[in-house]
C-alpha cells in the first residue's frame, strides 16, 4: 500500500509541475538581421541573425524582418505572409538558383522593400512568385540574373505591385507576368525602369492561363532591351488587357509595344514610343489602340498612330 501511495503522490506532483510550467514562447512579430549577427541568435535587436532565411524561420506569420546595416543576407525561400524592410542597403548576391522564391498561402501578402538583388551573371531569377494573395515590391534593384528579374507565375488569383524599382541587365525578361490556372490576376507597375534585358522588358502572357489578366504600367520606362519593350500576348483563352500610361518605350531592338494573339489587348495612353526598330505591332487578331495623345516617332518603322480607343 505504501508503494502505491508513493507512485500516486509522484504522479500528482508531476501534474502540478506541468500546470505551473512556463508557456511556450510565441514567435516574435519583428526580427532583425545584421552584418555581425549570428544565426544562433534569437534575431532580436540586441542579438540579430545573420541571414534572411534564419530570420524568416523565426518570425511569426505576418511579421517583419528589419535590416540593421549593409551586408549580403543570402537567398531566401518564403512560405508565409511577411514583410522585409531592407532600407536600401540589404543585399542578396545570388550565384546560383533564385534570389527570393515565394510559395505562400492563398491569403498571404508578401512585402519586399529596399533590397538589392544581384545575380552576378549566374543566378537564375531575382524574385519568383509561385503562390500567395499578393506580392508588393518597393524601392528595389534587381540585376544580372540569367533568366528573369521578376517571375510572377501564380496558379490562382493574385496581384503583383511594383513601384520605384529598377530592373536591369537580366538575361531574358525583366518582368514576366505569366499566371497559370483560371484565376484573376492583376499587375501594377508604377515608376518602374526595365532596361538592358537580353530579350523583352515587360512581358504579360496569357498562354498558360484560362483566367483574366489586367496590367497597368504607369510612369515607367522599358528601354534598350534586345527584342521588345512591352508585350501583351495571349494565344489561349485568357483575356489580357495591358494599359500603358505616361511611359517611355525606347531603343528596343525589335518592337516597342507589341500585342499578339486574339485574346490580347494593349492600350497606349500619353506615352512615348521612340527609337525602336518598330514602334508598335499587333498580330494574329490582337488589339493595340491609342488614346490619340501619344508620341510615336523616330522609330525605324511603325511610326503611324495605332487605331484610336473606341469612345465609351
Amino acid at each position: 500500500m505504501k508503494h502505491v501511495s508513493f507512485l500516486t503522490f509522484a504522479a500528482a506532483a508531476l501534474f502540478v509541475a506541468a500546470l505551473h510550467a512556463a508557456p511556450v514562447q510565441a514567435q516574435p512579430a519583428r526580427v532583425f538581421v545584421a552584418a555581425q549577427g549570428s544565426d544562433t541568435n534569437p534575431c532580436s535587436f540586441a542579438l540579430p541573425c545573420r541571414t534572411f532565411q534564419r530570420a524568416h524561420n523565426v518570425v511569426a506569420a505576418g511579421g517583419e524582418i528589419d535590416v540593421l546595416d549593409p551586408a549580403g543576407y543570402g537567398a531566401l525561400t518564403i512560405n508565409k505572409a511577411i514583410s522585409i524592410q531592407g532600407h536600401g542597403f540589404a543585399g542578396l548576391a545570388v550565384a546560383s538558383g533564385d534570389g527570393i522564391a515565394i510559395t505562400a498561402g492563398a491569403a498571404d501578402v508578401v512585402n519586399l522593400r529596399g533590397l538589392l538583388l544581384d545575380g552576378v551573371g549566374t543566378g537564375a531569377n531575382g524574385i519568383v512568385f509561385n503562390a500567395g494573395a499578393a506580392l508588393d515590391i518597393q524601392d528595389c534593384l534587381i540585376r544580372n540574373f540569367v533568366s528573369q528579374g521578376i517571375r510572377f507565375i501564380p496558379g490562382a488569383s493574385s496581384a503583383l505591385l511594383v513601384s520605384a524599382t529598377r530592373i536591369s541587365a537580366n538575361g531574358y525578361i525583366g518582368v514576366w507576368v505569366a499566371p497559370t490556372g483560371s484565376g484573376a490576376v492583376t499587375a501594377v507597375l508604377d515608376h518602374v525602369v526595365v532596361v538592358k534585358g537580353a530579350s523583352s522588358g515587360i512581358y504579360v502572357s496569357g498562354n498558360f492561363s484560362t483566367g483574366t489578366i489586367n496590367a497597368e504600367i504607369a510612369d515607367s520606362v522599358s528601354a534598350n532591351n534586345t527584342i521588345h519593350g512591352i508585350v501583351s500576348e495571349s494565344s489561349a483563352v485568357a483575356q489580357i488587357t495591358v494599359y500603358v500610361r505616361n511611359s517611355m518605350i525606347a531603343n528596343n531592338g525589335s518592337v516597342g509595344t507589341f500585342a499578339n494573339g486574339g485574346a490580347a489587348k494593349l492600350r497606349l495612353i500619353r506615352s512615348t514610343v521612340t527609337g525602336n526598330s518598330i514602334g508598335w505591332s499587333a498580330l494574329t487578331g490582337a488589339t493595340l489602340t491609342s488614346s490619340g495623345d501619344n508620341n510615336i516617332d523616330d522609330n525605324t518603322n511603325g511610326n503611324t498612330a495605332p487605331p484610336l480607343l473606341a469612345p465609351k
